[in-house]
């Protein structure tokens, strides 16, 4: 036990001098919002996205994220869904600069959760809404253009333009603003 505890100290020891080193930073996280027309175009949900992203050279990042949205507009009385997705970007200029464009894809897996209104039943003197609740899981594929500018050294925002098509013929597409923290 006493090693383990020694290694773990042993380890933040060495990655807080490389957080401090003046050089390119690897990581960085990101936080996003914006709206996404969910379905195939049917519900406008506002959703919030958390992406980790590793540089794996001047060129190339890895980015996996998770995204979460809620809807009150659209077909549906609500929907709600969970998604994870795991993408690869290239940024043709280089991913170290000031102004940072690249383009991407990869895996998507999401869970909708849709309430509709089936109709009014008479219960006593009131009127009481039914629903029909329904559940559904599909994997697909992303495709994304994004833009994210550095302001310091390490702050930056940027957009992110993404359309997620999906096996059970669902479509998500949107638009995301997003700020970012290099580590």
């Amino acid at each position: 036990m006493t090693k383990k505890i020694g290694f773990f100290f042993f380890v933040l020891l060495i990655s807080t001098q490389l957080i401090g080193q003046p050089k390119n930073h690897w990581i960085d996280l990101r936080l996003g919002t914006g709206l996404t027309l969910l379905g195939s175009g049917d519900m406008v949900t506002f959703n919030v996205e958390n992406e980790l992203n590793y540089h794996l050279g001047k060129y190339f990042t890895l980015a996996p994220s998770f995204t979460m949205g809620r809807s009150n507009v659209g077909v549906s009385e609500t929907a709600s869904f969970a998604q994870g997705n795991f993408n690869l970007f290239l940024s043709p200029l280089g991913s170290h600069k000031r102004i940072d464009f690249r383009i991407g894809g990869g895996y998507s897996l999401y869970r909708v959760s849709d309430a509709y209104m089936s109709g009014m039943e008479l219960v006593g003197d009131e009127y009481v809404d039914d629903y029909i609740f329904s559940n559904r899981t599909s994997s697909g594929f992303s495709i994304i253009i994004e833009n994210s500018v550095q302001v310091t050294d390490r702050f930056l925002i940027g957009f992110k333009l993404y359309t997620q098509p999906y096996n059970n013929g669902d479509l998500n597409s949107g638009i995301l603003m997003k700020m970012g923290l290099k580590i």
